[in-house]
């Protein structure tokens, strides 16, 4: 987890400017999002979630990287390792998010928008409902983030792609809905659930 840590902390040095465009930061989240998923899972009592595609939403006023889909809410912030809980009229905007910021700077996290449960491929929309009685009886929630003792980075095929699912929205003249934030490993699989 350190290893996680530390490239967070090298992604809050980086500030973006006209020129880059933010490309740096986009090129540091897709990093951070390809350790996570290649080398973590996260334990919740007798629960394994083996993350398959999540999405970066990171919003910094002091870096100038401000995605206007990050919901800003305050569990987002300083709660490196902890999930958070959003929820909505339906099932398909519901979601679950690891936070991975380590101040009270800015947010970051990363939704899992399709994970493994002990094998069991869960969309979005039903990861909540699938893990959550779990990790609210788990009193240390910032230690469920383990590294996998199996991992094989020979075995995994990782891209980034566009978020899905956002909608336009008036303040994203920036463009960070075009922004390369969802890494996904093993596509190349077919899943049932």
């Amino acid at each position: 987890m350190e290893e996680l840590k530390k490239m967070v902390e090298e992604l809050e040095e980086i500030k973006a400017n006209a020129e880059d465009e933010n490309t740096v930061i986009v090129s540091k989240l897709q990093e951070i999002g390809k350790k996570f998923l290649k080398e973590y899972v996260i334990k919740i009592g007798d629960l394994t979630i083996e993350p398959l595609w999540v999405e970066a939403y990171y919003f910094n006023d002091q870096a100038s990287f401000r995605d206007p889909f990050v919901h800003r809410d305050q569990d987002q912030m300083d709660n490196f390792g902890s999930l958070y809980f959003h929820h909505a009229t339906d099932d398909s905007r519901s979601g679950v998010d690891i936070c991975f910021s380590l101040s009270c700077q800015y947010y970051l996290s990363y939704l899992l928008k399709y994970t493994l449960v002990n094998g069991e491929l869960v969309s979005q929309g039903f990861l909540s409902s699938k893990i959550r009685k779990a990790y609210e009886g788990v009193e240390d929630k910032k230690h469920i983030l383990v590294k996998k003792s199996d991992h094989k980075e020979s075995q995994d095929i990782i891209g980034c792609t566009q978020r899905i699912g956002l909608k336009k929205k008036e303040e994203d003249k920036a463009g960070y809905r075009e922004y390369e934030l969802a890494i996904a490993k093993n596509f190349d699989k077919k899943y049932t659930s």
